[in-house]
Order: structure tokens, then C-alpha cells, then sequence
């Protein structure tokens, strides 16, 4: 028998049987007919997606790529930016800028808090000289959800600098609005919420970004957006695509159109609600407050004297794949995914599979409360 495994972790996700069923599809000219109908149709979903009016570029790479980018063709080498960091991926758009030569300030939030609108207008406001101000939307490492609404906000009352915002695990999961937050870029990837496979990165721009990249020098050449808004506008790629890849991403953005682009950030929510309830009766402590928790991913600390990754690799036994923590969270906290192709069956698998762990690390609490609790609320939910 075929074992199955429960893939629990921040990314990639599970792949529905559709999205694995495109992927077999013949292979095709990546400049030809049928991909140039693809290829328009997914860029125009996402479009709606993400409420832009602006153009949306897909492009060969992982989400990092899509990260560079950004920092590449809608910011300049030596100028003041300001990079808000809630995490691990927050600290790589900061070493992203830093490493293409941009004058960068990092502002660090410790992580499991949220960045605040007024601590991003506070330093933007102590700096007029700042032209971009860099964000993610949702942290896979501390495990939080900024409110990037209110942050656009609170930048717009002072400043007309680029807000670019990685969305790379909030993307199908998160709500996003480009044109009534004020963001001006999206930087995004295919193997999270999009319930596709990795390797297809995604930049939405409104006009304003796409004019600026279009009439500056950068210094990128695979990732030039001139060479990309050339091709994008003849129905194709700068570059060669992973066409079979793509055939699966094509359909995972259609299965979102088909649930309902708020039935799916709804679901989202409910998952991260299961899953913290469920939690909380073991008295286990969460890495983010319930305030500013993530809907894609919940962190939570391991018991005292218990190293966290034990913990993952125990839940192996079960044929549950979760996830360690990352940074100053290795060996402290473990993360349990909840986004993407998955339903509240895998999170009661997840769950109880998480109680057997910690009855065999003689970890104390009631045997089946958290199962038991992730049930009812299910129940109340209906999902």
C-alpha cells in the first residue's frame, strides 16, 4: 500500500488530483498558441485576485525571485528604503536590498508581534529621503498576519514612497487589494495558497511602479521588467517556462475561481481557528497572539524540555510532515501549515497525531481534549 503523508508545513502545499492531472498535459511551444491563452488567462485572474489595475508579471523562480525583482527594477542603487521585519522573510528582503546596494533601514519587530501602523509611519516619517518601504503581508517564520491595509494607510498620510509587499504565503489565502490599499507591488509565488507547484514567481505593479521601471537603469538582466513587459504584452515569457509546472498552476488558480476568491480567505481563517482552540487545551503556548495570528501557519513552542524538532520528527511516525521553527525559533517551536489544498479532516489527522507525541514525551494533559475540541468548533464552523 502507498503510504499517504499529511504535509502540514508553510509551503509547498499539497497538490489537488486536478492541479497533478494538468501537469501531465503534452508538452507545448511556450510561445505558442494554447500558452498564450494560458498564460493571459492566469495573469488576468490574477489581476482580479489581487484587485490591480496595474499589469502582473510571471516569471521562472522561486518566491525569492519575485522578491528581487521588486527591489531590483522599482527601487535604485544607493537609495534610502525601509524594510519592515516581523521575521525570517523580512530579514531576507532586507539582506536582498542590502546585497544590490540600497541604502536600507531595518526595522525589526520581535517576532510572534505584528508591526504596527504607527511604528511604520514613525520611521518613515523620521526619514523624508525613504523611496520604498518593503513588507510581508504574512510571516511563515513567527507565524503572523500584518495588517497591511492599515500600514499602507498610515505611510500614504506622509509619504508617496513605493510600498512593496511580499505576499508570497498570503497570496490565495489573505486578502490583498492592491488598488484600495495603495500598494503599488506584489511580489508573490505559485507553491502556497495557489495550491500549484514551485517555481513560478509572481510581481503585480500598478502603473506608477511599471512606468518607473520602464524609464530607469537596473541591473538585473533575467530579471529585467523592460524585457518582461516587452514579451508579456505579446501573450509570453522573457524566458524559457516551466511549461508543465505552469499547465498546474493555470488550474489551481481556477479551482480558486471556482471556490470563491472570499470563500477561500474565509476558510483560511477557520483552519487557523481549529487549529489554535484545538490547541489550546493542551495549555500549549502559541509563538503570535491570537490578534495577529497567521491563517496559513500557527506556531507554537514546544513544552519545557522538550527540544521542538523531537516533536517533528516524531510526528513522522504518523505520516504527518510538520514544520521546525525557523531562526531564533529552532528547537523552541514547531509549525503546524494549515493553508492551501487541505481540509479540516487533515487538521483533525494533524491534531491527534500531535497528542500522541506528547504522550509519548510524558508531556501532561488530557488525552483526546484537543481532538475532542477541534470536533465541536468544527461543528460550529461547518467547515
Amino acid at each position: 500500500m502507498v503510504d499517504k503523508e499529511f504535509l502540514m508545513i508553510p509551503g509547498p502545499t499539497p497538490l489537488p488530483p486536478r492541479v497533478m492531472a494538468a501537469m501531465t498535459h503534452p508538452m507545448v511551444n511556450h510561445r505558442g498558441i494554447l500558452f498564450k491563452k494560458l498564460f493571459g488567462e492566469s495573469r488576468d485572474i490574477l489581476k482580479k485576485m489581487l484587485n490591480i489595475s496595474g499589469d502582473v508579471f510571471l516569471i521562472p523562480s522561486s518566491g525569492t525571485g519575485a522578491m528581487e525583482l521588486a527591489v531590483q527594477n522599482f527601487t535604485h542603487r544607493g537609495e534610502r528604503v525601509l524594510v519592515v521585519d516581523t521575521g525570517f522573510f523580512g530579514e531576507r528582503f532586507y539582506k536582498i536590498n542590502v546585497a544590490f546596494g540600497r541604502n536600507a533601514i531595518h526595522l525589526e519587530i520581535p517576532w510572534g508581534k505584528g508591526a504596527t501602523p504607527e511604528a511604520v509611519k514613525e520611521a518613515v516619517r523620521n526619514d523624508p529621503t525613504i523611496k520604498a518601504v518593503f513588507l510581508t503581508q504574512n510571516e511563515t517564520s513567527s507565524t503572523v498576519l500584518n495588517n497591511i491595509r492599515e500600514i499602507s494607510s498610515a505611510i500614504r498620510e506622509i509619504s508617496d514612497a513605493f510600498i512593496i509587499v511580499d505576499a508570497v504565503s498570503s497570496i490565495g489565502i489573505a486578502e490583498i487589494d492592491m488598488d484600495n490599499w495603495g500598494i503599488d507591488v506584489v511580489a508573490a509565488a505559485s507553491q502556497k495558497g495557489l495550491m500549484s507547484p514551485p517555481g513560478i514567481g509572481i510581481v503585480a505593479a500598478n502603473k506608477r511602479a511599471v512606468d518607473f521601471a520602464l524609464s530607469s537603469d537596473n541591473d538585473s538582466y533575467y530579471f529585467n521588467l523592460k524585457d518582461l513587459k516587452k514579451n508579456a504584452d505579446l501573450g509570453q515569457p522573457f524566458t524559457t517556462f516551466p511549461v508543465a509546472d505552469f499547465f498546474g498552476f493555470r488550474e489551481g488558480l481556477n479551482i480558486l475561481l471556482e471556490e470563491g476568491f472570499e470563500n477561500t480567505y474565509k476558510r483560511h481563517e477557520a483552519y487557523r481557528t481549529l487549529v489554535r482552540d484545538a490547541l489550546k487545551e493542551l495549555n500549549l503556548k502559541f509563538v503570535a497572539d491570537d490578534a495577529v495570528a497567521s491563517p496559513a501557519v500557527t506556531g507554537i513552542y514546544a513544552p519545557e524540555g522538550v527540544n521542538a524538532d523531537e516533536i517533528v520528527s516524531m510526528m513522522r511516525k504518523y505520516s504527518v510532515e510538520i514544520a521546525s521553527g525557523q531562526g531564533i525559533l529552532k528547537g523552541k517551536a514547531f509549525r503546524i501549515g494549515h493553508m492551501g489544498f487541505i481540509n479540516s479532516n487533515d487538521l483533525l489527522v494533524t491534531v491527534g497525531a500531535l497528542e500522541c507525541v506528547l504522550k509519548d514525551l510524558k508531556y501532561e494533559f488530557e488525552f483526546g481534549s484537543a481532538v475532542k475540541k477541534l470536533l465541536s468548533v468544527r461543528r460550529s464552523l461547518n467547515v
